[in-house]
């Protein structure tokens, strides 16, 4: 009798560890999927941008137009990857600036650690040949299951090259 009761109160407790722990697993798997989501978002904004470059270096008289026809093609190409943008032009920002000082000289030190040199050049709304143009792409990320507790968070992603 002592062994059957026993038996039963182990049941019962191994019941109450799986009652305790499943929610923590669930929440690592969906936590898992969210950090994959976000990173697949990443990737197609990192895309979208150099697709933007891309555009713009074969078609330069675009500047004229405002960038229009960039912009068509990073929304494009970030629509085509299963990521939708907001509707507003905001998300996707062009601008070209001047690299060279006053003796032609580019400076070429990463003053906030991005890994990308940082010249601290003047706006070039021209962009002439030897100005850097610059397309950065934004999306606000909703977090699947927590996020209703949470803000969305901002992944952005942004490419640059020298003006042909």
């Amino acid at each position: 009798m002592v062994s059957f009761m026993s038996e039963k109160r182990k049941k019962g407790q191994a019941l109450v560890e799986f009652a305790l722990g499943l929610p923590l697993l669930v929440l690592l798997v969906f936590g898992v999927l969210d950090f994959g989501r976000a990173f697949q978002t990443k990737i197609v904004l990192t895309n979208a941008a150099r697709e933007g470059i891309h555009y713009f270096f074969y078609h330069p008289d675009d500047k004229t137009n405002g960038f229009a026809d960039t912009r068509l093609a990073v929304r494009h190409e970030v629509t085509q990857s299963g990521v939708e943008l907001d509707a507003s032009d905001n998300v996707i920002d062009i601008f070209c600036y001047d690299d060279a000082d006053a003796d032609g000289q580019v400076d070429a030190t990463d003053t906030d650690g991005d890994g990308v040199p940082d010249t601290g050049g003047e706006i070039d709304a021209s962009c002439n040949t030897g100005s850097t143009i610059v397309v950065t792409v934004e999306k606000n990320f909703y977090l699947s299951v927590v996020g209703s507790f949470f803000d969305p968070i901002p992944i952005h992603s942004d490419a640059r090259m020298l003006v042909p």
